[in-house]
């Protein structure tokens, strides 16, 4: 009698640990639900993959690993080039990758070219950060003549409509392009992914900053004639927090404690000295801002280019 009273002990303690296995995979189940539908409420209720936070900045979801694939161009004495492809919000995104040759594992950074210019119209800054040890990724930009398509972020009303309509701005949307340009680069093993900064030109400050602003681990922010788009809503309440979403100026508080610097030139003919100075005051330490006589605006010049490597290795280290 005794050996079938343990015998029922024990098949009734087996019984209670399957009720509580099947009561934690409940709670688990319940708890991936749970996330899931926050994730979809918050992010996908109709379609998008960004929100407005509570301080009307823009906030994306999680992104998925890269589908990134590369293909080599060229291979010069000094350096390798690849051109990149990417999906972003279900288009294709390029760029050209420009890798030093003779450096481990070098610092990385993401560039942005001014409005216009494409990829390989920006090839001087790709070869002097390249001389100086650093691999860059330029991006062809939204409506910048070069291979990714879509709509410029220079169309402010487009981007309205798309706003209003819960569609994707393409201001958001190349914001966008820059993180998952920054997600490729995390897949490359023959990169120092561990040292990545973002460099805009005019246009592409904005996205810079924006996007540097959405992704902490880009370790350095360098911005060449950068200014606010400056544009006002009428009053109209809908279009102020669209403008306020799009506004670097917004997100200038959110970049510490990253180091940003601002290369500007006195006599720039698109973007006034004061605009960029109204950009640089917004800034939080550490900050620095560089002036120089002249009319250069948004392009690569050999006057600044001491002031920029020195910025880039005190970021980087190297």
């Amino acid at each position: 009698m005794p050996k079938k009273k343990g015998k029922a002990r024990e098949i009734e303690e087996v019984r209670r640990r399957y009720r509580r296995q099947l009561a934690l995979l409940a709670v688990i189940a319940f708890m991936v639900v749970l996330a899931a539908a926050i994730y979809l409420t918050y992010f996908s209720g109709s379609g998008q993959t960004w929100k407005l936070d509570s301080a009307g900045l823009l906030a994306f979801g999680p992104r998925a690993p890269s589908d990134g694939t590369a293909t080599p161009v060229e291979s010069g004495a000094n350096y390798t080039l690849e051109k990149v492809r990417y999906g972003s919000l279900g288009s294709d995104v390029y760029a050209l990758l420009r890798i030093p040759k003779n450096v481990s594992r070098p610092p990385v950074v993401i560039v942005l070219p001014a409005a216009s210019i494409n990829k390989e119209a920006d090839a001087d800054m790709a070869k002097a950060l390249c001389s100086w040890g650093y691999a860059t990724l330029t991006l062809d930009e939204r409506g910048n003549n070069g291979e990714t398509a879509g709509t410029s972020p220079m169309d402010l009303n487009a981007g309205y409509q798309a706003f209003k309509n819960n569609g994707d701005p393409a201001q958001y949307v190349q914001v966008y392009d820059v993180l998952r340009g920054f997600d490729y680069l995390l897949t490359r093993g023959d990169l120092d992914t561990g040292s990545i900064g973002v460099l805009g030109e005019s246009m592409g400050c904005r996205f810079a900053i924006i996007a540097a602003a959405e992704e902490p681990r880009l370790k350095a922010v360098d911005l060449v004639s950068a200014g606010p788009y400056g544009a006002s809503g009428g009053g109209n309440a809908n279009i102020e927090q669209f403008i306020h979403s799009i506004e670097p100026a917004s997100y200038l508080p959110l970049q510490k404690p990253r180091p940003i610097a601002f290369f500007h030139f006195t006599d720039d003919p698109v973007i006034p000295l004061s605009m960029g100075r109204q950009l640089y005051d917004a800034a939080s330490q550490p900050k620095a801002w560089h002036e120089y006589n002249g009319t250069v605006h948004g392009l690569y010049s050999d006057i600044y280019a001491d002031d920029l490597h020195r910025e880039l290795s005190s970021a980087f280290g190297r």
